[in-house]
């Protein structure tokens, strides 16, 4: 094997260019390995296009980094919010015709100072990504001017409410979201004349996606608030409280191909479910105008109740199976308590009423493994739903209750085909020889295909072996070893920022200078 400074220098930026995606905080420390490799990095501008700057990096160093990228389109991210912010956004200005995606953590005192340069055209009409994140008690108003952002795409905004003139749109911005932002607001603001998420996401009518956590400013009762339409919008999250949820979508009017995703939180830890079950608290009168997408689905998700993690769902990836085109929406139940498992049965019980029995084909309900779903009525909450051919069920004590109902009624889902079940773990109960059917005079179930999703590393199950899989008999069964993270949620694994190492380019240990 030859020596490290013979290897190619373009298969040395390919590594350089995957050690730095891959540890973000340490990645320089290959500039310490030898000179040839030091000369190598600094002379390739891609690797400098990616680059973070906070309080603990020398402004002097970072001014070298952007030089470095030469004319690399720049992706950066600036904590300016304890530093002199003036003079590192002069530096960033120089490379301005390079600038595409920028992310800012500022304090309330710099809102002008940053609104100052977003709406200097020189300095921002090539963004395309811009992501605001103010570290304050109360979320500033930031006006942007479309014009001076004029190729914005993207744009996420935290503790700060962005706004722009009367009259004026931002035509180009396909993805917004917005957090933590009712919250903060200061309470003189929270009335309909002086606080209203509604008008902001109206200045936005080309919307592809729209992201809402903690956004939405705490119901106010009768409160009239012109409807927004986004046509073109084909993903929209939402995780509030069931009453802002409510009305954000009676004044919310969405396409029919729009994936609707919400999150309903409790406000009131003494809240229980209206009469008419919890899917229809959460959903608003005039449904059939807003959300026309329920009348045209042939998929659904619910999930019911959270996990130690957090609520279901909120990982945003799912093990089960996908959903390609097809118009979907999902419901996340909250958490209520003692009161979870009669809201639960009360929301699958109105699964009839809300999407067209005729229409839906897919079905999935992902239910938190606390809750134990004993008593539901399958044939009342199933039966009306004949053309379902693809079933997903999350948790054990759902699984057993599903399973049981399709084998001891047969006319129960006639045309489904392929049943998943997401479950923790394996039942205890899986003996060496095949068990018999609970009842001698039924036969088990015939399904085309059984999909079991396990969450522990055991080998392949004997399905056979188990109560479950003597109730049903599959010609194909395909296992997966993994947590089905809609039931299971599995916290994301971030990096840990740590600044103990000492800041000195030569030695490749730099404090956290680059992500």
């Amino acid at each position: 094997m030859g020596h490290i400074s013979t290897l190619p220098t373009e298969l040395l930026v390919s590594v350089f260019l995957d050690v730095r995606d891959e540890c973000p905080t340490t990645w320089l420390r290959v500039l310490s390995v030898c000179r040839t490799w030091y000369e190598i990095a600094c002379s390739a501008a891609p690797l400098w296009s990616k680059l973070t700057f906070d309080g603990r990096c020398d402004i002097n160093l970072f001014r070298t980094y952007l030089h470095r990228s030469e004319n690399a389109k720049l992706k950066l991210s600036l904590d300016i919010h304890a530093v002199e912010g003036d003079s590192l956004l002069d530096i960033v200005h120089q490379h301005s015709t390079q600038l595409r995606v920028l992310s800012v953590v500022f304090s309330p005192a710099q809102t002008g100072l940053l609104q100052q340069r977003l709406d200097d055209p020189g300095f921002s009409q090539l963004i395309t990504d811009l992501e605001l994140h103010c570290l304050t008690a109360e979320a500033p108003r930031m006006f942007l001017r479309p014009l001076a952002l004029r190729s914005l795409r993207s744009l996420l905004a935290t503790q700060v409410l962005p706004r722009s003139g009367a009259g004026s749109t931002f035509d180009t911005v396909t993805r917004l979201k917005l957090v933590q932002i009712w919250h903060v607001v200061p309470a003189e603001d929270q009335s309909p004349d002086g606080y209203d998420i509604l008008p902001v996401i109206g200045k936005f009518p080309a919307l592809g996606s729209l992201v809402l956590r903690d956004a939405l400013p705490p119901f106010l009762g009768n409160t009239t608030v012109d409807q927004v339409s986004l046509p073109l919008l084909r993903t929209l999250e939402v995780n509030e409280t069931i009453e802002d949820i409510k009305f954000l979508l009676q004044h919310l009017v969405l396409p029919a191909s729009a994936h609707i995703s919400v999150v309903a939180r409790v406000a009131d830890a003494m809240w229980e479910a209206a009469n008419d079950g919890t899917f229809l608290s959460i959903l608003p009168e005039n449904r059939e105008v807003t959300l026309p997408m329920i009348h045209h689905s042939t998929a659904l998700r619910l999930f019911a109740g959270h996990t130690e993690h957090g609520a279901l769902a909120l990982a945003g990836d799912y093990d089960a199976t996908t959903l390609l085109d097809d118009p979907a929406w999902c419901i996340v139940l909250p958490d209520c308590g003692d009161v979870l498992h009669e809201s639960t049965c009360a929301a699958l019980e109105e699964l009839s009423q809300i999407v067209p029995p005729s229409g839906l084909t897919h079905l999935e309900l992902h239910v938190a493994p606390r809750v134990l779903l004993f008593d539901v009525d399958w044939m009342a909450v199933l039966g009306p739903l004949h053309r379902v051919r693809n079933m997903v069920v999350g948790s054990r004590w759902a699984a057993e209750g599903l399973v049981m109902a399709l084998y001891r009624h047969p006319v129960l889902l006639p045309d489904l085909q392929v049943l998943e079940l997401c479950l923790e773990e394996l039942l205890p109960d899986t003996l060496e020889g095949p068990l018999p059917p609970p009842d001698p005079e039924i036969p088990p179930r015939a399904i085309k295909k059984v999909v079991i999703v396990q969450g522990d590393d055991a080998k392949v199950p004997y399905l056979a072996g188990t109560t479950l899989g003597s109730m049903i008999s599959a010609s194909e069964y395909d296992f997966k070893h993994s947590s089905c993270s809609a039931c299971h949620v599995i916290p994301s694994n971030q990096p840990e920022l740590d600044g103990d190492d000492s800041s000195n380019e030569s030695d490749g240990s730099m404090k956290r200078t680059m992500r």
